[in-house]
């Protein structure tokens, strides 16, 4: 639950399904090991592409990580991670000095045993909690920030989390997600499938090419149910991510990612753009550029947002 969000339910797979995992915890823990081994599959394990994502990300010309700390004055005491997966970001936080003390949060206490040990004296610092982000409770007035990294869109029960983050936030408290707020259960646009294919048109042959020696010509559409069957909690209220927001917190910054095209167009022929090759970045710089300009002309949404807000402090109405 990363930065590493791509599309796996091809309609026409053009590799052999993998079996079922036993559930999504296994799932994800098998996607991070694959990720770790270096498979490259995802749209942003590319640097070049994660360049051009990360300049659409910054804030003042900061990470979110390092504007924190800026905005509030110095590191957050407590931050909260909801959906914080094996615990990747914890580390690049506490780097970052965004907060003194970090709480990750996800399904599966086994996830957390490989961090732990990468902390080492720094785990003092941090603390796990294995609970479903659907029905936490979090304590009142606990943390100056609580964030989501791709996570987000996994969760179901909005109107309960966010009530939840806002009243566990100190006044003055930052909301960060950087989460896929595209199509709920991944139901593309046939307008943003159209220029997947348009573009994969006049895309050189060997830059195409599946695992499997078949060639990509375009990017398919799976149903409702094929989603669910492969993983029940994928994009499921993600449309409801940006008005919720919205709706619950004072939004002091709203970058539009990107991605729309990108992690559809890049997902399964990744691994054939060589790094540090002009001919390759080229065509990168230039796919990004369509894409953005895309966006900025309202011709597709960006499917990646983030989403930077503050806690609405409620006026007192008794006299």
């Amino acid at each position: 639950m990363r930065l590493n969000l791509t599309s796996v339910f091809h309609r026409k797979a053009a590799t052999a399904p993998r079996p079922k995992p036993k559930s999504e915890v296994e799932h994800w823990n098998e996607t991070e090991q694959r990720t770790g081994r270096g498979e490259r599959i995802f749209w942003l394990q590319h640097p070049r592409v994660t360049m051009h994502y990360h300049r659409r990300s910054k804030i003042d010309g900061l990470i979110w990580q390092e504007w924190i700390p800026q905005a509030l004055g110095r590191p957050a005491e407590t931050a909260l991670e909801l959906g914080c997966g094996q615990g990747s970001l914890l580390p690049h936080l506490l780097r970052c000095s965004t907060a003194r003390t970090l709480v990750g949060v996800d399904l599966d206490d086994s996830r957390f045993a490989a961090i732990r040990q990468e902390l080492g004296p720094a785990a003092d610092r941090v603390r796990f909690i294995a609970a479903d982000v659907n029905r936490i409770q979090l304590e009142e007035s606990c943390y100056e920030l609580i964030y989501a990294v791709q996570s987000f869109h996994h969760f179901e029960n909005f109107e309960h989390i966010f009530a939840e983050i806002h009243r566990a936030l100190r006044p003055g408290g930052f909301c960060v997600l950087e989460e896929f707020v595209g199509p709920r259960r991944f139901q593309w646009t046939d307008t943003q499938l159209a220029l997947i294919r348009h573009i994969l048109g006049i895309m050189p042959l060997q830059f195409r090419i599946y695992p499997n020696g078949m060639e990509k010509n375009q990017e398919g559409r799976s149903t409702v149910e094929e989603v669910i069957r492969f993983c029940p909690s994928e994009a499921i209220r993600s449309d409801e991510i940006v008005p919720l927001f919205y709706k619950t917190f004072d939004v002091v910054h709203h970058n539009k990612l990107g991605g729309t095209i990108q992690h559809l167009l890049y997902s399964g022929i990744i691994h054939n753009f060589p790094d540090e090759d002009p001919a390759t970045e080229h065509l990168i710089d230039s796919i990004d550029a369509l894409e953005s300009a895309f966006i900025e002309g309202g011709v597709i949404s960006s499917d990646f947002a983030l989403l930077v807000g503050r806690k609405r402090e409620i006026a007192n109405s008794s006299k």
